[in-house]
């Protein structure tokens, strides 16, 4: 579960550095295949939103949980309960 923890971590540092470079271009080099980046990753993560859709309306707070899977993705979804 540590690495699980580790991973969502390094991804929450990604999404916060795409957004500064949203507002603060990190440079020539780097602003296009970060902002690629994110929108592939962004795109992915909407397709798991579709695809474990009936899994996630199971849940409690649905909204907190989709908010998750938008940010974590898959490594949201790894972390709950089977059913």
């Amino acid at each position: 579960m540590h690495v699980l923890s580790f991973a969502k971590g390094a991804l929450a540092l990604f999404w916060l550095l795409a957004l500064a470079n949203l507002f603060v271009p990190l440079g020539e080099a780097w602003y296009w295949p970060v902002n690629l980046a994110a929108v592939g990753i962004l795109l992915a993560h909407v397709g798991e939103l579709l695809l474990f859709k009936q899994r996630l309306q199971q849940r409690p707070q649905v909204w907190l949980d989709r908010a998750q899977v938008m940010l974590f993705g898959m490594l949201h979804l790894q972390g709950l309960p089977k059913r």
